[in-house]
C-alpha cells in the first residue's frame, strides 16, 4: 500500500502538467469569463482604421478595423467589411496580446421582390461562428449557418490564425504610429 503511495508521489513530481490540466469546458469557461471582462473595461482606449488603411483591396461597403487596447495589450479588434450582398464581421479577442477566441458573423442583405434587388437597409444573419483559442492552438469551434469563402477546403484555424495576426499586426503599428513608438 506504501508502495502506490510513494509511486503516486514520484509521478505527480515528475508530472505537474497531471495535476494542472483543464477539460476544453473549463478553458472555455474561462475565456468566456475573460470576454466579459474585457466588453466591461472602461479603461480601455481605442483606435481606428478606416477602408485604404486597412484593405487591400477595397470593397462596395467599406470597411473599418477598430482595435481597442490597453497599455500595450491589445484586448480586442473589432473588424467590418462590406461588400455588394452583405457585411462580414469579426471581433478578435486577446488575452495579453495573445489571441484566446474569435467571433464571425456574416448579415446578408434582404432580398426585396417587389424592388427586384437587395434590401440595403434590411440584414439577416446567414453565417455566425465561435472560435475559442488556447495556446495557440482551436479548441472548440460552433457554427451556424454557410460561410461564404473562396477557398473550397480551407485550414479553418490557420485561416483564422492568419486573419488574427494580420489584424493585430495593423492595430499594433497604428497604436504604435500614435504613441511615437517604432515596433
Amino acid at each position: 500500500m506504501i508502495c502506490r503511495y510513494i509511486l503516486l508521489i514520484i509521478i505527480l513530481i515528475n508530472f505537474p502538467g497531471l495535476t494542472y490540466a483543464q477539460s476544453k469546458e473549463e478553458i472555455t469557461e474561462r475565456i468566456r469569463e475573460e470576454l466579459e471582462s474585457i466588453h466591461l473595461d472602461t479603461a480601455l482606449k481605442s483606435v481606428t482604421l478606416q477602408n485604404e488603411e486597412f484593405l487591400e483591396n477595397m470593397t462596395d461597403g467599406g470597411g473599418e478595423l477598430t482595435g481597442f487596447y490597453k497599455g500595450k495589450n491589445i484586448s480586442r479588434i473589432y473588424r467590418s467589411i462590406g461588400i455588394s450582398y452583405g457585411v462580414g464581421i469579426s471581433e478578435f479577442y486577446y488575452k495579453k496580446n495573445r489571441l484566446i477566441f474569435i467571433r464571425e458573423k456574416f448579415n446578408s442583405y434582404v432580398y426585396n421582390d417587389s424592388l427586384g434587388t437587395a434590401d440595403y437597409t434590411k440584414l439577416n444573419t446567414t453565417y455566425s461562428a465561435k472560435h475559442y483559442f488556447d495556446n495557440g492552438k482551436l479548441i472548440e469551434s460552433n457554427s451556424t449557418g454557410h460561410k461564404i469563402t473562396s477557398v473550397d477546403d480551407p485550414d479553418i484555424e490557420q485561416i483564422l490564425l492568419d486573419e488574427s495576426v494580420e489584424a493585430f499586426n495593423l492595430i499594433q503599428n497604428k497604436i504604435l504610429s500614435l504613441t511615437g513608438h517604432e515596433k
